[in-house]
């Protein structure tokens, strides 16, 4: 399962075209993803066949949220679920850097039939294994997107490893860092047969330019 992600109706047109499986819509990729417009959001699910996921963070400052944040979030997966979307992207950590498992329940009330992943978040989470255990057991979330947490390569595809280990329901989706040149050896020795890309497949891989439909296909061609 390949997953690109997407800031606009061009980018998600492409990635369709690249044989991509499912797109992940943002704004504000400097701030590492922000919820998009409704306009965009319309748009975009209007424009191609393939699943489009929509990230739910109000702002890029943190993953801790206020009451007010909560009630934005609430309302954005309603108006999300409205529009068409198959899924929505979120996480939340409370101040001692654990999910914050009260505020992810309240937004869970408003997802519907709708997939669920949650997003990286968890990397920086103070004991990621425990806290995925711990969303495993949540029937409606659907896929935990992670790169291992942080630092080298090699320790953080011990810590997905593990993560696939103690997941028995929930997708562990592979992201950040990944690349046309990495992606074999991390499916060959992790394996979990769901990977999402953002600066790999855009011109100059740079978040600011658009998806280049030439690496989109690349990285297709080298996974399927």
């Amino acid at each position: 399962m390949i997953e690109y992600i997407a800031v606009t109706v061009k980018d998600a047109k492409l990635i369709e075209k690249s044989g991509a499986d499912r797109i992940e819509l943002v704004s504000g990729l400097t701030e590492g993803g922000l919820t998009p417009s409704y306009g965009l959001i319309d748009k975009v699910v209007k424009s191609v066949r393939i699943p489009v996921n929509i990230m739910v963070r109000p702002h890029g400052q943190s993953f801790c949220y206020s009451k007010d944040d909560i009630e934005i979030m609430k309302n954005d997966i309603r108006m999300i679920r409205s529009l068409g979307a198959n899924g929505v992207v979120f996480g939340m950590l409370d101040m001692e850097g654990n999910v914050d498992f009260s505020q992810l329940e309240e937004l869970l009330t408003e997802v519907g039939t709708m997939e669920v992943t949650f997003h990286r978040a968890i990397d920086s989470s103070i004991n990621m294994l425990d806290n995925a255990e711990k969303l495993d057991q949540y029937k409606e979330i659907t896929t935990i997107l992670t790169s291992g947490g942080h630092g080298e390569w090699e320790s953080r595809m011990e810590t997905l490893l593990k993560m696939k280990d103690i997941c028995k329901d929930t997708e562990i989706l592979i992201g950040s860092g990944l690349s046309k040149e990495n992606i074999r050896e991390v499916h060959e020795q992790v394996g979990t047969n769901a990977y999402h890309f953002g600066t790999a497949i855009r011109d100059d891989q740079s978040i600011l330019k658009s998806v280049s439909l030439e690496k989109a296909l690349e990285i297709v061609h080298t996974l399927k």
